[in-house]
């Protein structure tokens, strides 16, 4: 018995030693003076970064409707959840592009007519969504926005869950004119050492040599442009890399 006390006493003794938390300043909001593991303010944990991106959750689109060759991050949730399905959207020509192309088309039609929606176009939709997300339940892919993916601001409308349109040679006259997407994919594919030409905005051999290398190692089709998938994973590896490019416009 007497033993048993003395281990509590111990234990009491160990825990009122223990040192309170430090204090920090979250990098969120900017709050000054949080001594717990979360900002009251904000609620951000203790070693957030600002630069931490977010799952979207299940995307609400109302009664808009994308159409065939038009690329937003509906349309990348939508490809992503098929891949989950483990049915539909599979293999390697199946790469998560974000584009509403005719094979997209073709698997949502599949996907929904096997849930009883017979004839449908193919577009993405709210029913698509919901469909997708009631047949998957707990086994919804996540799809990050916000953090590090704002800085495709630049190339994108809408901010990081908005859209944005295949970033292609514009050569005219056999001349690549200067694009703020081009120079944006040089800096991606100059800090992950798969451009080393200069990062001058113009979309020339050069770049789309760097373009198709990085979908090769990166497990994408081999197209001459990049489509939005293509343009989150270039900047998903230079941070899962450390290697983050400074001069992103």
């Amino acid at each position: 018995m007497k033993k048993g006390i003395a281990v509590i006493l111990a234990i009491l003794i160990a825990l009122l030693q223990v040192p309170a938390f430090a204090s920090w300043i979250c990098p969120n909001c900017g709050t000054a003076g949080n001594t717990g593991n979360f900002c009251p303010n904000c609620g951000a944990r203790n070693g957030y970064s600002a630069d931490e991106p977010y799952d979207m959750g299940i995307p609400y689109i109302g009664s808009a409707v994308y159409t065939k060759d038009q690329m937003n991050m509906a349309v990348l949730w939508v490809q992503t959840q098929l891949k989950a399905t483990g049915i539909y959207y599979q293999g390697y020509a199946w790469d998560v592009t974000g584009n509403l192309g005719n094979e997209t088309q073709k698997e949502i039609r599949a996907f929904m007519n096997d849930r009883g929606y017979y004839g449908h176009t193919g577009n993405v939709d709210q029913s698509v969504i919901d469909a997708l997300a009631d047949y998957l339940g707990g086994r919804i892919a996540p799809v990050y926005i916000g953090g590090y993916y704002d800085r495709m601001s630049s190339i994108m409308t809408g901010g990081s869950a908005g859209r944005m349109t295949k970033i292609v040679s514009n050569l005219q006259d056999g001349i690549a004119h200067v694009t703020t997407g081009a120079r944006w994919v040089q800096c991606c594919l100059s800090a992950l050492g798969f451009y080393t030409g200069t990062i001058d905005g113009k979309y020339g051999e050069g770049t789309e040599k760097a373009v198709k290398a990085f979908q090769r190692a990166y497990g994408f089709q081999e197209r001459d442009y990049v489509t939005l998938g293509v343009a989150r994973a270039m900047l998903e590896a230079c941070y899962y890399s450390g290697r983050i490019p400074a001069n992103l416009p």
